[in-house]
């Protein structure tokens, strides 16, 4: 064989090892920069269903705050009548 066949073969072998190493921490960077994204996905995802939650008793809440001012209104009216009859 002649040196110039045998150095373009290397130099072949070279740039295909190479290609092939660049091609792995090219999978790595991708694997990483995956987890990254499930990690955030997986966070949000914990952080909506606190909102959740937070909501939920939220609504509670509310519901129970308006039955009591219902009664306060209804306490309200009686004692307004009740006070105009006695100044009768």
């Amino acid at each position: 064989m002649e040196t110039g066949t045998v150095i373009s073969i290397i130099a072949a072998l070279i740039a295909l090892a190479s290609l092939i190493l660049n091609s792995r921490k090219e999978t790595r960077s991708d694997a990483a920069a995956l987890a990254r994204i499930d990690t955030s996905l997986n966070t949000l995802n914990s952080g909506v269903t606190d909102i959740r939650i937070d909501l939920r008793s939220m609504r509670e809440s509310l519901s129970d705050h308006t039955e009591r001012l219902a009664k306060v209104e209804e306490r309200a009216a009686s004692n307004t009548r009740r006070i105009e009859a006695l100044e009768e």
